[in-house]
């Protein structure tokens, strides 16, 4: 059985709309800018909120679905991040070192093909504003030795609004894509699915007999006492303790962990990494 698909959308939107709440701050501020190194200082952190933004977005993608990683059939791994973690972070912190040392052609590249995603129709524009932001890093000083002067490259009032526009028409064309490609990607199905993964008894094929839904809140509000739960056996019982326990105050008795096999041990670790990610407490 394949392992199941637990990618939130509201998780992969997120840093999208925490870049907005950061475009409309940097807007107010460019009405009240009157100095060309302000300019220059917004329109960078403009850049660099929605670099951010996308290395977060592929970062969550790829921690729960690392089959995702272009080309790759091995990746290198530093022996620092070993050493350091063996917890349900290390394939996050191993996707973060293979994105961080990645060229940034290719990291923009790979993006849309990682979230299966189209590419959005400013592209372009959106490519230039990016090579703008590197030649005034890299490039933005001019030294005239013969007339020994010294000039600097600005930008003005009207090309940040102008880059603020398109990066405002990007995310929203982002965030279309994303809600329609995971549209079905909500938290109650996340569960749903490691539910089905972990429980593979017939006498947990109906999520609904062991939980109440609110639908509205995508979310588990409490639990039920299913009618054959006494027949589970020790290690479901045990797992469906945690579950249980993740939303309400149940209480329950630890078994020996030891005799937890493989795919139950799998399967909490899966567990614990989701509930870090989907607020259940």
């Amino acid at each position: 059985m394949k392992k199941p698909v637990i990618i939130v959308k509201d998780n992969l939107l997120m840093p999208i709309l925490a870049i907005e709440v950061r475009i409309n701050e940097i807007k107010k501020e460019m009405n009240s800018a009157s100095s060309p190194v302000i300019l220059n200082g917004l329109f960078l952190m403009l850049v660099s909120y929605i670099e951010s933004m996308q290395k977060e977005v592929l970062t969550y993608c790829l921690k729960y679905e690392p089959k995702r990683i272009p080309d790759k059939k091995t990746i290198e791994i530093d022996k620092n991040t070993l050493v350091e973690n063996e917890d349900f972070h290390l394939i996050e912190r191993l996707v973060s070192e293979y994105i961080d040392k990645m060229p940034y052609w290719r990291f923009t590249k790979i993006f849309y093909e990682v979230l299966k995603i189209k590419k959005p129709d400013n592209d372009i524009s959106i490519e230039n504003i990016k090579k703008k932001r590197n030649k005034l890093i890299h490039d933005n000083l001019n030294v005239d030795f013969k007339q020994k002067r010294v000039s600097h490259e600005y930008i003005d009032s009207d090309y940040l609004a102008y880059s603020l526009n398109e990066y405002v028409n990007y995310l929203d064309n982002l965030k279309t894509e994303i809600s329609r490609k995971y549209g079905k990607c909500s938290r109650l199905n996340a569960l749903r699915n490691l539910w089905h993964y972990t429980f593979r008894t017939p006498l947990c094929a109906n999520f609904e007999a062991y939980w109440n839904i609110d639908i509205e809140n995508d979310s588990i509000s409490g639990y039920k006492i299913a009618e054959h739960e006494c027949s589970l056996s020790g290690s479901e019982t045990f797992m469906l303790g945690i579950w249980r326990s993740q939303v309400s105050g149940y209480r329950f008795d630890f078994i020996n962990m030891a005799s937890l096999g493989p795919h139950m041990q799998s399967c909490l670790y899966i567990f614990l990494k989701l509930s870090n990610d989907i607020f259940l407490y």
